[in-house]
């Protein structure tokens, strides 16, 4: 009887460690695999923040991203330059993060020039209840950000131009404090400066 047991707890032992180290050779093996992909699509958000052309493969997206947006860091802090063929700054993006109701919610914000008006809003990462607060990642709901008046001392609110998500009243405050705390931290920085 007590053969039985000690077979059993072995072949479990046995299995878990072949089926782990299964598992980090795996991860291993696809690391560089999953780095470029990350930074392909942190470069097609970018992209869409701006409004501009985000889809094609990985070798378009780098072209197109390339081509036209600046990475510089300023206090641990990526910021993208968008220019265009003249070399005139049209605008700025800032990656931003907080927190959701459920968790993270992290995207990037982008500005004119002028520091004026948002000319886009993409998210990359968020764990909102799909169908509810995961309707902040629809169109509908970035794109009434774009062209947006930015009052810096009044900051962003619901009403007359933006509409929270109906049901997701957490995560539509959620989105609007992290932006907020955005525009009060980053871009009056710029402002003054």
């Amino acid at each position: 009887m007590k053969h039985d047991y000690l077979n059993t707890i072995v072949f479990i032992l046995v299995l878990s460690l072949v089926f782990g180290g299964v598992l980090a050779g795996t991860n291993a093996w696809l690391r560089p695999r999953i780095v470029v992909n990350e930074q392909i699509a942190e470069k097609r958000a970018v992209l869409d923040a701006f409004g501009l052309d985000a889809t094609g493969d990985a070798q378009a997206i780098a072209e197109r991203f390339d081509s036209q947006i600046q990475t510089e860091t300023q206090q641990d802090l990526a910021i993208y330059s968008w220019f265009d063929t003249n070399g005139s700054t049209k605008g700025y993006a800032v990656p931003f993060s907080g927190a959701g109701l459920w968790g993270t919610i992290r995207g990037y914000l982008a500005v004119s020039a002028d520091l004026k008006t948002v000319l886009g809003l993409t998210f990359v990462e968020q764990n909102e209840t799909p169908g509810l607060g995961g309707r902040i990642d629809e169109p509908a709901f970035k794109e009434q950000f774009r062209n947006l008046s930015i009052d810096l001392a009044q900051g962003f609110a619901y009403g007359d131009q933006l509409d929270a998500i109906t049901g997701a009243t957490s995560t539509s405050r959620a989105v609007l404090q992290i932006l907020n705390g955005l525009l009060q931290q980053t871009l009056a920085e710029w402002e003054v400066a």
